[in-house]
């Protein structure tokens, strides 16, 4: 088994690393494209763009991981199915399913290099990348604003911004919560923007409620300078949002917005995204080397189409299942669970099916249509 391990694992790590290139060339690409009009509409430098991809370079990578897996289980699979080494194996006493042992190993070990990824340098890279991303490219410190998300604006105070115009520099339907210890304060905005070097807020309705929990004010203005104790541009500069945090600077946001009474559905499905996209590696070696076992691919074509394919479904998936948690349609615990919950069954599914009799009253018309 040791030799069976070491075997694999060399020949894992070369289809590996240009797999997760491929995709982090793919992604660079697609945001400079996404960006395009606004590069050359503010005459942004290369050397400005190659510090953005650089700093987006952590999180590429921690999401091409799954990719670069997958493309290794594929390729290394069709090579030693078209040179008879996996009959060899076979014929060595070494059944198919022992095979899926090693790539298992791989996938644990990657997966919790991309938990410390995610944990650790990913969100100082994020919260790196954002800022360049409003000082380079947008060249607005608003541009930093997550829409529907809390950030901390310092001395008690939260401000949540329901949508941004990154290009004009309007924040619309603004909340701002002044926490202390006898009162809570919230300001409520139709729009707020910059007017000579201040930012002011429209159409503003302010409420005020005592330790007891009573309503102490309730007034309405039509404009309302914000009033924040830092420069709106250095706060801006600060805030983090879901993606710049920890698990543990994202729990201690669960716990402060949760007593506020606020929904943190979007904060609850960030926290559990970390830990379930961290698991990606394992599950899809657990069923990428069941499915190419199953299917016996020859074809470095089919890899290929079937890595793109498995890809879509798994992050397209965990994307959609997210955005549904934060809209509270999925439990938000959960939703981040489900694509690994239904990936990680079918490999152990697959997993079971191999070497038995159904498997190859199954496969033999696919492998006559895959070639």
């Amino acid at each position: 088994m040791k030799r069976l391990i070491k075997y694999i694992s060399k020949e894992f790590f070369g289809p590996f690393l240009m797999g997760i290139f491929g995709f982090v060339i793919f992604v660079s690409v697609e945001l400079l494209y996404q960006l395009s009009d606004k590069i050359v509409r503010n005459k942004v430098g290369f050397d400005k763009l190659l510090l953005l991809i650089w700093y987006n370079l952590p999180y590429f990578i921690s999401m091409g991981i799954p990719v670069g897996v997958l493309f290794a289980i594929f390729w290394i699979i069709s090579r030693l199915s078209n040179d008879n080494e996996i009959i060899a194996f076979q014929t060595l006493g070494i059944p198919t399913k022992r095979l899926v042992i090693p790539f298992i190993i791989i996938g644990v070990l990657l997966s919790c290099f991309t938990f410390l990824l995610f944990d650790t340098i990913v969100p100082t890279a994020n919260y790196k990348a954002k800022s360049a991303m409003a000082k380079y490219i947008y060249q607005r410190a608003e541009a930093l604003i997550e829409e529907n998300q809390f950030v901390d604006a310092g001395d008690g105070r939260y401000l949540f911004v329901k949508q941004v115009d990154k290009e004009n520099g309007i924040l619309y339907n603004l909340l701002l919560y002044e926490v202390s210890y006898d009162n809570v304060q919230l300001f409520h905005a139709q729009k707020a923007q910059k007017s000579e070097d201040k930012w002011y807020m429209d159409d503003v309705r302010a409420y005020k409620v005592d330790d007891n929990g009573f309503m102490a004010l309730d007034m309405s203005f039509k404009k309302l300078e914000l009033n924040i104790n830092k420069n709106i541009e250095e706060f801006l500069n600060f805030a983090k949002t879901a993606n710049d945090m920890t698990t543990r600077e994202l729990k201690q946001k669960i716990d402060t917005f949760s007593k506020l009474g606020e929904d943190v559905s979007y904060l609850i499905v960030s926290y559990q995204e970390k830990y379930a996209n961290s698991l990606a590696p394992l599950v899809i070696s657990l069923l990428g080397v069941c499915l190419s076992l199953f299917l016996n691919l020859k074809s470095k074509s089919w890899s290929v189409i079937s890595t793109f394919v498995l890809v879509v479904l798994y992050q397209g998936s965990g994307a959609w299942l997210g955005a549904l948690g934060k809209e509270k349609i999925i439990n938000p615990v959960y939703a981040p669970w489900i694509p690994n919950l239904i990936f990680g069954l079918s490999g152990i599914i697959l997993f079971f099916l191999l070497d038995t009799r159904l498997s190859y009253k199954i496969t033999e018309p696919l492998k006559r249509l895959l070639g």
